[in-house]
């Protein structure tokens, strides 16, 4: 017994390339943070202040690369449009581990970070204000 799936395959096939085009594009709304536990060093790093401070819309992902070092947690490198990071400030009372998000555009330019706690930009915001 024969059916037509002709027009169905074909359906298919185009709602699989719409998929396919939409999950290659940008982000354009809020991606969740990876699990901390997950990094690849559990601990985070300090990053360097001046290099964050640098890190702003338009910079490649070779930049980042140079500024933040690779992503610390198992994103990859090629075709991926979220880096997320697990960086550590000092504080008065101690260390805080901050989760920090960069997000890239299809030319792998830096469209939007973001923290994931707003103390964390603060933080982040009263180091660079250290370092001018």
């Amino acid at each position: 017994m024969k059916t037509k799936t002709g027009p169905i395959a074909a359906i298919s096939i185009a709602l699989c390339a719409l998929l396919a085009v939409a999950a290659c594009s940008a982000p354009t709304a809020d991606v969740p943070f990876p699990d901390p536990t997950t990094a690849t060093w559990k601990d985070g790093s300090f990053p360097n202040r001046n290099n964050l401070a640098q890190v702003q819309p338009g910079v490649s992902k070779h930049q980042m690369y140079e500024l933040l070092g690779p992503p610390d947690f198992h994103e990859g490198v090629f075709h991926v449009r979220v880096w997320d990071y697990l960086l550590r400030f000092r504080k008065a009372d101690g260390v805080v581990a901050c989760q920090y998000q960069v997000q890239f555009d299809d030319d792998n330019r830096v469209i939007r970070t973001r923290w994931k706690d707003p103390e964390c930009e603060q933080l982040s915001a009263a180091n660079r204000n250290a370092i001018q």
